[in-house]
């Protein structure tokens, strides 16, 4: 180890010696010719010979001594140059960190190393530490926390001004580390400046006092300086990778995005995109109904939340939501603050979480929904994860957009005027995909053909205005019936077909009894007219028992209908189990309760009880 001690007293004393022993030589000459000077020649000569030799003697040591100070401080400025390469070399500001302390030990004997960074406004965060005697050697770095004017770091944080303390519990500047004894410790306190910017503070202690000396104090200087540098070159390279790594998130959102124009998928691939970027546990994205004041679960993160969350919710209990949207701002709420919004809170506690960040999203200018990102840890308003937030929700708002407003034009041309319900062309589109799905997870399908009874009597009786109303009404008690996952389109004129996901022969005959059920209680009922009854003819067809293809199933579920309607209509008829044995004959779910079980009767006419209604 390079020490550096004493080194400034000696060079001094060296100068001195000589001069001293000159000095005292002369005099003793002197004195000597006052006393009678030499005898003769030759002792003029052994005079002279000792007043030279002498001479080289003092001047030779003289010069030893300045080559060892030199070795020395080429030794130091060595011990230097190797600090700054490694300090450079360092790709973080942790790495840097220890290589400042112990890097030190080589040229300043320590007892206790710390280097602070500047976490702005006023913050000095201990990035490293080093101690190496009794109490030093393990500290909590959460405790040597502190701030600018706080103690000797803070103080020269504040004032940029290095120190070197002989006795740092007599310095009036000093304050004492808490869970620390107050010992006889000597201090070395440099700030480390880059562009006229304070970056941190090397802080160096030592047991004992007047243990560091000015050349200690010069070294460290020179190190502080290479040491603000190397941390400043690892802040640019560690923002430079953040922003690539968020760079590369948003181009892998921007990518996935493209790949779909459904709402919902837009929105599920957002709120899995931003949960993982930003940490958070769940993320929800919704869009605004602004007619009905609320707001519509269009995605979640992750999926499987997707069935616990309400399709819709009000606005109206949830005024910081409301802001989100009107006014565009950013909310961060956390459960355990007591001015938080307490709709929010009573929200956040009973799904088990205590953070919430919610953004608007907004396109063209306008807000068209919210993000919401939950956590289980507290939330960070300042954190860069929130800016990274924002920017995704920006760029991902115009994709949402986009997919709102091509399903909306594809609605108009999917969808029946009149109705609202799916047109002929999406029923046969949908229900291929929906065979497909049901053989791959091998799960049941079924479809109903419906056909309103005696409709052109209303049409030739009432006109086509009163019977398209009828169609309208017809719809809504349709619709009424249907579970989210179900599909109702309006197949031609009064008839209509439904596509029911996931539902085997006997459920699917249950949901016709339910839109039978809905058509008798309530009949259509116009402004001076009486009420005018409802019924319809109803077939059904199950994959893969009745058909593996949509045409072959829509076949089979029309002619039940048929075979309902030549059975005098409002009923609903299936085709018989092909795995039973016997007649295929049709069978005829009649929908005149006796007793509460519903009637089965064969097309023979036999009647037997299928089950209690």
């Amino acid at each position: 180890m390079i020490r550096a001690r004493g080194s400034s007293a000696s060079a001094r004393l060296h100068p001195l010696a000589f001069a001293g022993g000159i000095v005292a030589l002369t005099l003793g000459l002197v004195g000597w010719a006052f006393a009678g000077g030499p005898a003769s020649i030759e002792e003029v000569v052994i005079v002279l010979d000792l007043v030279v030799g002498g001479t080289l003697l003092m001047t030779s040591a003289l010069v030893g001594r300045a080559r060892a100070a030199e070795l020395r401080r080429a030794g130091q400025l060595q011990v230097l140059q190797l600090a700054a390469r490694r300090m450079s070399a360092s790709l973080s500001s942790e790495e840097v960190g220890r290589a400042v302390v112990e890097e030190t030990r080589r040229f300043i004997d320590y007892h206790n190393a710390r280097v602070y960074l500047l976490d702005q406004p006023d913050e000095l965060v201990p990035v490293a530490f080093e101690g190496r005697v009794g109490a030093y050697e393990k500290v909590d770095l959460e405790i040597l926390r502190t701030k600018l004017g706080e103690g000797l770091t803070g103080w020269v944080a504040k004032h940029g001004t290095a120190v070197r303390v002989d006795d740092a519990g007599a310095d009036p500047r000093s304050a004492t580390i808490p869970g620390t004894d107050d010992v006889p410790e000597s201090m070395l306190v440099v700030p480390m400046q880059h562009d006229d910017r304070l970056v941190g503070v090397i802080t160096l202690s030592r047991l004992g006092l007047r243990q560091f000396d000015d050349d200690d104090l010069r070294l460290l200087l020179i190190l502080a300086d290479q040491a603000a540098t190397a941390f400043s070159g690892a802040a640019l390279l560690a923002e430079t990778r953040r922003l690539a790594a968020e760079l590369r998130q948003l181009l892998d959102m921007s990518s996935a995005l493209s790949r779909s124009l459904d709402p919902h998928d837009v929105a599920n691939l957002m709120a899995e995109h931003l949960a993982r970027a930003v940490g958070a546990d769940v993320a929800q994205i919704s869009d605004w109904d602004r007619v009905n004041d609320r707001v519509r679960t269009l995605g979640c993160y992750p999926a499987d939340r997707q069935a616990a969350v309400d399709p819709y919710y009000d606005l109206s209990p949830f005024p910081l939501t409301r802001r989100v949207l009107d006014e565009g701002i950013i909310a961060v709420v956390d459960a355990e603050d007591p001015k938080a919004d307490p709709a929010e809170v009573a929200l956040l506690k009973r799904e088990g979480m205590r953070g919430l960040v919610m953004l608007p999203l907004i396109a063209k200018g306008e807000a068209i929904g919210v993000v919401e990102l939950t956590s289980k840890g507290r939330p960070e308003a300042e954190s860069g994860s929130i800016t990274l937030a924002r920017t995704m929700a920006h760029e991902a708002a115009m994709a949402l957009e986009n997919a709102r407003l091509y399903e909306t034009a594809r609605n108009l041309a999917d969808r029946d005027p009149l109705t609202g319900f799916f047109n002929h062309r999406y029923l046969h589109e949908r229900l291929s995909e929906e065979v497909v799905r049901a053989v791959r997870t091998r799960r049941p399908l079924s479809v109903v053909m419906l056909d309103l009874d005696d409709f052109k009597l209303v049409n030739d009786t009432f006109g086509h205005v009163y019977g398209d109303r009828v169609l309208v009404h017809v719809a809504d008690l349709i619709r009424s019936t249907l579970r989210g996952s179900d599909v109702a389109a309006r197949y031609g004129g009064d008839e209509f077909a439904l596509i029911l996901p996931e539902t085997g022969h006997d459920d699917a005959g249950r949901a016709a009894e339910r839109v039978l059920d809905a058509f008798r209680a309530s009949p259509f009922a116009a402004e001076g007219r009486q009420p005018f009854p409802l019924g319809a003819s109803i077939g059904i067809a199950t994959h893969p028992r009745d058909g593996r293809s949509g045409a072959e199933l829509i076949a089979v579920a029309d002619a039940g209908l048929y075979d309902s309607k030549d059975a005098g209509g409002n009923r609903v008829t299936a085709s018989a189990d092909p795995t039973t044995a016997g007649s295929a004959a049709p069978v005829a779910l009649s929908v005149h309760r006796r007793s509460g079980v519903t009637a089965v009767e064969t097309a023979e006419g036999a009647a037997v009880e299928l089950r209690e209604a």
